[in-house]
């Protein structure tokens, strides 16, 4: 008896000192040293819808706004978007733009168009996938998701 419970303590032990060396619920360091941003984390076309406020004369007056956007993963992107703004509709805006991305998935965006130019700060799902921006401008309230539907990049649009 003595014998089979020492082998029975033995193995017990054996056992508890394996799952010890178990990654339970840790990612591998490998995956996440592989984890950060660059250009070319954001690439192809990405929709998004938000609604906001401009700040004019110290009264809010709405904004509404949907788009799409390609991004190159260079630094470069275009797009089209319709906007509403205090009431008046302008569709089918073409835009053009820059932007940054760090290593932590941080990033800024300029763009520019017709109505003018906006900046943003961008932070970024390492996959690339999806990202949020906040609008950066004094006098400007909009914030808003940008999800990946196309990883496929066209040919920048041709502004008129």
């Amino acid at each position: 008896m003595r014998r089979s419970r020492s082998w029975g303590i033995g193995v017990g032990l054996l056992v508890a000192l394996s799952c010890l060396s178990l990654p339970w619920g840790h990612a591998p360091q490998a995956e996440e040293d592989s984890l950060g941003c660059s250009l070319e984390t954001l690439q192809g076309t990405y929709i998004y819808a938000y609604g906001g406020f401009s700040i004019e004369d110290g009264r809010q007056r709405p904004i509404a706004s949907a788009g799409q956007e390609v991004y190159y993963g260079d630094g470069t992107m275009s797009g089209v978007y319709s906007q509403i703004s205090n009431g008046t509709v302008v569709q089918n805006i073409p835009t053009t733009g820059t932007y940054t991305l760090n290593e932590d998935c941080t990033g800024t965006l300029t763009t520019e168009d017709e109505i003018g130019t906006v900046h943003y700060d961008l932070f970024v799902d390492p996959s690339g996938d999806e990202f949020s921006w906040v609008a950066t401008d004094p006098g400007i309230l909009a914030s808003g998701f940008e999800p990946r539907v196309s990883k496929s990049t066209p040919p920048p649009r041709q502004t008129q």
